[in-house]
């Protein structure tokens, strides 16, 4: 991936362990911000069947996806396996500079242990739209079966900046009943750093 240049603001790299697992844990936040006009790429091993992200929106890159991934490039926001994070050092330290530098958005699923007293972390979810429910069940199947069964994906998100048209991404709801939501966009007020 470090051949490529990204397209602009809107870039979205995923790293993965495999594509069922990005399937499963993200792939209807994937396809709803591929659909509102993102582009994602998701990085996952070589010799793997990537029919799954196509069905989704997403572009795939194969390859290791700890070899020096993220290299060079400045998107807008990644998001990454926590397994990936936990195992492998050069992929924690490459999201641990991401966090550092404060201008991207950094979304972690799975369990992130490693990353369970950063405060700069907050547990978000990203409820699912009609579409990505549909297309996430289409490419689960192709992706070795399961069901999508629910209609929101939860993360753990450093979240420094959101575009205008609103987060995707929100906050646990408070109180009984299902109170309202909160986003990080509301909490956070940074502007984009993505201005070129």
């Amino acid at each position: 991936m470090t051949a490529r240049t990204l397209s602009g603001s809107y870039d979205l790299v995923v790293i993965g362990e495999d594509v069922a697992s990005v399937v499963r844990a993200a792939g209807g936040w994937l396809c709803d911000r591929a659909r509102a006009g993102w582009q994602v790429t998701a990085s996952v091993p070589a010799a793997t069947d990537v029919r799954a992200l196509r069905i989704l929106g997403v572009r795939a890159e194969t390859g290791d996806p700890g070899a020096g991934l993220l290299d060079g490039l400045s998107p807008a926001a990644v998001s990454v396996d926590a397994r990936l994070v936990s195992r492998d050092e050069q992929v924690r330290r490459e999201v641990l500079r991401y966090l550092d530098d404060a201008r991207t958005e950094v979304t972690v699923w799975g369990e992130p242990s490693v990353f369970a007293a950063d405060r700069r972390f907050d547990p978000v979810h990203h409820r699912l739209s009609a579409a990505a429910r549909a297309f996430k069940q289409q490419a689960l199947l192709a992706a070795g079966g399961g069901s999508a069964g629910t209609s929101r994906e939860t993360f753990a998100a450093a979240s420094l900046w959101y575009p205008l048209d609103g987060a995707d991404l929100l906050g646990p709801t408070s109180g009984r009943g299902g109170g309202a939501q909160t986003s990080c966009a509301r909490r956070r007020r940074t502007p984009s750093p993505r201005t070129r």
